[in-house]
């Protein structure tokens, strides 16, 4: 007989975690690429739309302001297929996988219900000035009506897989999202008109807070990593927290900015919601390459440890 060796771990494998079957592997690799490529399908889209020159091309002040356009397909499609993305990629235990799943449920609500745009007199059924155009609201109450049922389905399911989970970060995690449901439900069935007026900026500006919270958390975390592709751990938790930082500040600044133009009267820049999309969609697709490169081997470990 040949002489009796240990098998060798994996590269990327720590204390406290145990190994994962190759398909598994792939999986996990399959969904980071796909988050990526989904964010950059609606960037070239918009690329494309803006770089469409002529009478009819029409300019709107924000990237969610597209949906009136032909980008509006690649629009919903990419932000719906966001969805089950990162709520079926597992960050590591705690609140990384939480935050996840929160984001998971709203970027869906970013999609389906557009941002209210500046209409022609006599169009906006209430006489106000911004509103979704009327002919889309059959479609627009279909589709949150259907998203509301599904989701009810969906936090059933989480709920009755995780009524058992031995952190208290994953239990919490479910308690939110059934808080959150509710409350997109119960405005959407007492006070319709108001919810289709806030409901796009009230999914999108949480969405990107969570996202820019999962990498702070993640760049918390890098440093204890074992050898990682491509750089070291502490470059990349030092580009998380750069991401993190720049997408807080950004959307805080925002906030400050038009706080102030209500307060103080004065107009806002037209095109600001639009700049600010962008940099916060730059910043999405920056953390989410880096993530697939830091995470190509070590998700052949799932981590076992507790937040």
């Amino acid at each position: 007989m040949g002489e009796h060796t240990e098998p060798q771990p994996r590269v990327g494998v720590v204390p406290g975690t145990r190994t994962l079957d190759d398909r598994t592997r792939r999986t996990y690799r399959y969904l980071r690429a796909s988050i990526v490529a989904l964010a950059l399908l609606l960037s070239v889209s918009l690329v494309l739309e803006f770089l469409r020159f002529g009478e009819a091309v029409e300019r709107f002040g924000s990237i969610s302001g597209y949906y009136y356009s032909p980008v509006r397909s690649v629009f919903v499609g990419a932000l719906v297929a966001l969805g089950p993305a990162l709520i079926a990629l597992k960050g590591r235990p705690g609140w990384e996988d939480t935050l996840l799943d929160l984001a998971g449920m709203l970027i869906p609500v970013v999609a389906l219900v557009p941002t209210p745009r500046r209409q022609l007199p006599g169009v906006c059924l209430d006489g106000s000035e911004t509103c979704i155009s009327p002919d889309l609201m059959p479609a627009v109450r279909n589709n949150v009506t259907a998203l509301i049922i599904v989701g009810l389905a969906v936090l059933v399911f989480a709920w009755w897989n995780t009524r058992r989970a031995p952190d208290d970060a994953t239990r919490a995690g479910v308690r939110w999202a059934m808080g959150t449901w509710a409350l997109f439900t119960v405005v959407f069935l007492v006070w319709d008109e108001w919810f289709f007026k806030v409901a796009h900026n009230a999914a999108a500006i949480p969405f990107f807070c969570l996202i820019a919270l999962f990498a702070f958390l993640t760049g918390h975390r890098a440093p204890g990593r074992s050898v990682v592709p491509v750089l070291s751990p502490r470059w990349y938790s030092t580009i998380y927290r750069a991401v993190s930082a720049l997408m807080l500040v950004t959307i805080l600044v925002t906030l400050l900015y038009y706080g102030l133009g209500w307060l103080l009267g004065f107009a806002t820049w037209d095109y600001t919601v639009f700049l600010v999309e962008s940099v916060l969609l730059v910043s999405f697709v920056v953390f989410w390459s880096f993530q697939t490169a830091e995470n190509w081997h070590s998700e052949s470990v799932e981590d076992t440890s507790t937040a």
